[in-house]
């Protein structure tokens, strides 16, 4: 095949995926509101998803997103939910994004259930969007996508993207979900909830190329509740009690992202202050002098809404700095001008945060990690 042939075929569709920009996008700064959170019970009407030996994922998703429903209008009457759907009815991606950006959603939760040519596969699982952190993270992202393929001018709708072919997903190396970081920190939280009440087996935190993700103008995740082709996980996602052991997970993970953010949002953009939490035990990661006036990148393993002391458990052994934005503690290990060396050092430590990732600064500011790659590599 030609170049001009290849360029055509796959990077113009990418680049007409890349500039749809929501309307929501300017409509961010408008007047106050509630918090606004949009749950999305994945699936419905003519497509059951995943089946198993006794139940339809569309089922189980949408008893988990009432539950979980349930629960923030119990304890936080003052934050507005929004479905997706209510009854089993078949919603295209687009427009299940298309719900969140028109509310100027604060949140939007994807709800589903795993499954896997192997009987053996187990677990429960939350994403965000990315590129794909593994094989088995960009399968799940292949299945779920595939449902676009039923759906009426999916073509141009998607401009062309192919949820069957890997080359499609390469635009997601390309792209950065604006809120990231924060859709990064409610998926550890939804995950360590999740386990927590359900004692599934804990798969973590990983990113995929999830349209529904994509498409969103707001900290998005998507939660995979556990394997509805797996007889133990079916037992559990199936059954009311495993339901409700669920959705409080998933609810646990939201009432501490709330309580961090729910109430900040609209609070001013301080800038970050940089400190470190000294640390009694010795560190797995080497401290190296950088250079302030390059881009530093740091590895952010959690948040807290208060000071942690030195030496607390959730360290793990190692030493961490933290710096402070809107009222939030941010947790970080290790630093240097390197992008690679953070990353390996993430490697490193990938059993102890399951679910850290990368923060940037410059001359003091945080600023984006993609931006500052980039930077980085002018300098070189």
């Amino acid at each position: 095949m030609g170049m001009n042939r290849l360029f055509t075929r796959l990077v113009i569709p990418m680049l007409l995926l890349m500039l749809y920009v929501p309307q929501a996008v300017a409509q961010k700064k408008g007047k106050e509101k509630p918090f606004t959170v949009v749950i999305d019970p994945g699936h419905g009407g003519v497509d059951p998803g995943a089946l198993g030996r006794k139940s339809k994922e569309k089922d189980i998703n949408m008893n988990v997103s009432k539950l979980l429903a349930s629960m923030i209008d119990d304890k936080y009457p003052e934050v507005k939910v929004i479905f997706t759907r209510t009854t089993d009815v078949k919603i295209p991606l687009v427009q299940r994004a298309d719900i969140a950006n028109k509310a100027n959603a604060d949140l939007f939760i994807s709800i589903h259930s795993n499954a896997s040519k192997s009987k053996t596969a187990n677990g429960c699982e939350t994403f965000t969007l990315g590129a794909g952190s593994s094989v088995e993270a960009k399968a799940a992202a292949m299945y779920e996508n595939e449902v676009i393929l039923s759906e009426n001018n999916f073509e141009e709708i998607y401009k062309g993207f192919d949820p069957r072919s890997s080359e499609s997903y390469i635009i997601f190396e390309l792209i950065r979900n604006h809120d990231m970081e924060l859709s990064a920190e409610i998926a550890q939280m939804v995950q360590v909830g999740m386990v927590k009440e359900s004692k599934l087996t804990n798969r973590g935190v990983s990113s995929a190329g999830f349209l529904v993700l994509h498409r969103t103008v707001m900290p998005s995740i998507l939660v995979e509740l556990g394997f509805i082709t797996n007889s133990k996980d079916e037992n559990l996602i199936a059954s009311k009690e495993g339901q409700k052991k669920l959705a409080k997970g998933i609810f646990e993970g939201f009432s501490k992202y709330y309580e961090i953010y729910g109430q900040k949002k609209e609070k001013s953009n301080d800038k970050p202050v940089v400190k470190t939490n000294e640390s009694k035990t010795n560190t797995a990661v080497p401290q190296k002098e950088v250079s302030k006036d390059k881009p530093v990148f740091k590895l952010q393993i959690f948040a807290s809404s208060s000071k942690l002391a030195p030496g607390d458990k959730r360290f793990k052994g190692e030493k961490a700095q933290y710096y402070t934005e809107n009222g939030v503690y941010k947790y970080t290990i290790g630093e240097s001008n390197s992008y690679e060396e953070i990353q390996q050092i993430k490697k490193n430590l990938s059993e102890k945060f399951k679910e850290a990732f990368v923060v940037a600064f410059l001359n003091g500011k945080k600023i984006n990690t993609q931006e500052a790659v980039k930077i980085s590599q002018k300098q070189k």
